[in-house]
């Protein structure tokens, strides 16, 4: 059953790109209000603490602390996990609806669809910091500095579910639901596991991450080879720019992206993902483009192909 005391998807996400956090950049007071609103998430979804007997880890630049990742965990029987991850921090002026408020806010209301967890893995759920410029693909940047400094068994870790820039409409007619899954081509377990959520509320196409590169948090999970799915709607026109606003967000989107990601972790949870290729992926990609485009296009190469769509979809 849901767990009713903690806030809906739209309150989450209205109080977390309110104007008056002015962006959660790092070191400002938008930012400590974040930063204790989602610890807050993290006891009322009865969670424990992940780093030992805190909420938080420092996030360190020699002996300063300049950010806090926040993390809990809900134990399974297996001894692996599944982590759950999103961004909190922003730029100043700009509300971040989209990047990132929105993530958290799905991720918050997934797991308050799951309520109590009986899983087989456990169950962690982060919300990393200093994923945005300066510190973007840095060792300082919060999710490089939990891998490095992990507090769970990183060998146990079956995937790393990342979100950024899940609430928005995709700009192409007909597609605008659409949700982007990145990262599966590592493992045929992680392509079944997408493909098994056959009901999803939200259609999801599944391409090669190296075609955008890391956008996010992801990053850190694939340099230390662990298994990983990226989920994203892609840029849009508000990318990083003060017109970021709660009011342009779907929250019908959003809310399928949550019941999505419940079912697409009851499909992971006792699985072990191994790190194979035997797949061929260049099918599924061909399939999602088949999907998108409405037609077949055979002898076209499809690099020339998916070139074209990320360039419309903003990716």
């Amino acid at each position: 059953m849901p767990d009713l005391s903690v806030p809906s998807l739209t309150e989450t996400c209205r109080f977390l790109s309110d104007p008056a956090l002015d962006g959660r950049y790092p070191g400002s007071e938008g930012h400590e209000t974040a930063r204790q609103y989602l610890e807050e998430m993290l006891v009322g979804l009865k969670f424990d603490p992940l780093f030992r007997d805190s909420w938080s880890q420092p996030v360190m630049d020699g002996s300063e602390i300049i950010g806090q990742n926040l993390g809990g965990i809900k134990r399974g029987k297996s001894g692996r996990s599944i982590l759950l991850g999103a961004h909190y921090d922003h730029f100043q002026g700009i509300p971040g609806a989209d990047d990132n408020a929105a993530a958290l806010s799905i991720l918050i209301e997934t797991c308050r669809l799951i309520g109590s967890w009986d899983g087989e893995h456990d169950l962690v759920l982060c919300f990393f910091d200093l994923e945005e410029p300066l510190r973007f693909h840095t060792i300082g940047m919060g999710s490089m500095w939990f891998v490095d400094h992990a507090p769970i068994d990183l060998d146990g870790l079956d995937c790393a579910v990342i979100l950024d820039l899940c609430g928005h409409d995709v700009a192409i007619s007909g597609h605008d639901d659409a949700l982007f899954v990145l990262g599966a081509e590592h493992s045929d377990d992680l392509v079944q596991a997408v493909r098994s959520v056959n009901d999803s509320p939200v259609p999801t196409y599944m391409f090669r991450n190296d075609r955008v590169g890391d956008m996010s948090d992801h990053h850190a999970f694939r340099l230390a080879a662990k298994p990983f799915l990226f989920l994203s709607c892609g840029r849009w026109e508000h990318y990083h720019q003060s017109t970021d606003t709660f009011e342009k967000l779907n929250l019908t989107k959003m809310q399928g992206i949550a019941e999505f990601i419940v079912k697409l972790v009851q499909e992971l949870d006792g699985r072990s993902v191994r790190l194979t290729r035997e797949h061929d992926f260049e099918d599924v990609e061909r399939e999602s483009v088949r999907r998108l485009a409405g037609v077949d296009l055979p002898g076209v190469p499809l690099d020339m192909i998916i070139g074209e769509l990320m360039k419309r979809f903003r990716l």
